[in-house]
């Protein structure tokens, strides 16, 4: 029995640590317009506008503020740096409990008194399954953080950042349009011209009188 429990404690751990892992894969971003957004990610997002960073997960603190002016992007932004929040907390706790939880293992010391041996491996598995839901709680609270933070990129870049503007202290600061050039006047009717009124065709030149003889068309060579 007492090995089971060892094994289980064990087991836990090995796949709460498995579930730390990480990746690394970098997009550059396009080319933007002046205020455009863009993501890329680095094992976390990072938004990026052509003067630098603006926010990165997991918390995307500084998204509201850029993006405030619209509406429906504001909003994703609070959320994203809401659940960001949240993800961050739960997921401290999560390892915290789950690193503590491994002390249960110390009860191995004490295999002459089978109760506090099993004491000590049952409060570790304890801590170790509540580590163990507090960090799946946190990243399910991430992953709702980067998808409210994309949908507050796309609802910003549509508005706003893609046709150049940006959100000043009053709103939205669009570029002024380039002046446009009035369209050339639409050609009017064709009339017909009387025939007494058309101008006489220009006098012809007469071709040029030749004055030197022709050469002949062949020549003749003496004997």
């Amino acid at each position: 029995m007492n090995h089971r429990m060892t094994l289980s404690v064990l087991g836990f751990s090995a796949l709460f640590l498995a579930g730390c892992g990480s990746g690394l894969t970098v997009v550059e971003p396009r080319v933007l317009a002046p205020h455009e957004l863009a993501l890329r990610y680095d094992n976390e997002f990072q938004i990026l506008s052509p003067e630098g960073e603006v926010a990165s997960g997991i918390r995307y603190h500084g998204l509201t503020d850029y993006v405030h002016c619209v509406p429906d992007a504001a909003r994703h932004a609070q959320a994203a740096e809401s659940s960001g929040d949240a993800a961050v907390g739960l997921t401290v706790a999560g390892i915290g409990l789950g690193v503590g939880g491994l002390a249960g293992l110390g009860g191995l010391a004490y295999s002459e008194k089978p109760e506090v041996m099993a004491a000590f491996l049952l409060s570790g598995l304890g801590a170790e399954i509540v580590g163990l839901v507090l960090t799946a709680v946190g990243r399910t609270y991430k992953v709702d953080a980067n998808g409210h933070a994309v949908d507050a990129v796309n609802y910003y870049n549509d508005a706003v950042g893609s046709r150049g503007g940006r959100c000043g202290p009053n709103g939205a600061e669009m570029p002024e349009p380039p002046p446009q050039q009035a369209p050339p006047a639409a050609p009017g009717p064709i009339l017909p011209v009387p025939v007494d009124q058309i101008p006489p065709p220009p006098p012809v030149k007469p071709w040029p009188v030749q004055t030197t003889p022709a050469p002949p068309d062949r020549i003749l060579l003496p004997d």
